[in-house]
């Protein structure tokens, strides 16, 4: 399970979200905030959405995590989220995108995902990391919203740095 440490405010322009195995900092792309409150109930410590709307109301939305503990491999928790999608939705639609050089020594391998649980259009970074992955999730109900939004992951997944000096068992 992962956590976000930030103050009473539940708005930020960035968030440090950790956990047992890992530890990261993201910053909002201009336009957006993160807020460490309103995906709780959604299990998520970490979202983000656009300016001036909410976590419910928002037509994109993303959210950052870190894998469960038995996933210290990224190829293996791809893997495993695309076999899990493709086991709610039958006409679940993957493809692989040019990997993102981010920082100095890391590189995102970022996936475009069509249906799913929720039958929306997602796009994903996931960045390995010392014995973890580390993910950041962009969703949009349509389409239209996924084009007009979806650089907004890249931008987040470009602000990413590993914190090892965060990790709470």
């Amino acid at each position: 399970m992962s956590s976000i440490v930030l103050c009473q405010e539940t708005q930020y322009p960035a968030g440090i979200i950790y956990g047992p195995k890992a530890a990261f900092q993201i910053n909002a792309p201009d336009g957006w905030v993160l807020d460490n409150k309103s995906g709780a109930a959604d299990g998520l410590d970490c979202v983000l959405y656009l300016k001036g709307l909410t976590w419910e109301n928002s037509p994109v939305v993303m959210y950052a995590k870190i894998a469960g503990t038995k996933f210290e491999d990224v190829g293996k928790f791809i893997d495993f989220a695309i076999r899990s999608f493709q086991q709610e939705d039958s006409n679940f639609i993957y493809a692989r995108q040019k990997n993102r050089a981010i920082n100095k020594k890391d590189s995102a391998i970022v996936y475009d995902y069509i249906g799913g649980p929720y039958h929306e259009y997602d796009r994903a970074a996931y960045i390995q990391v010392p014995k973890a992955v580390c993910y950041i999730v962009f969703s949009a109900h349509n389409k239209d919203d996924f084009e007009k939004y979806a650089p907004a992951l890249l931008k987040t997944a470009d602000s990413f740095v590993y914190m090892p000096q965060y990790i709470r068992p």
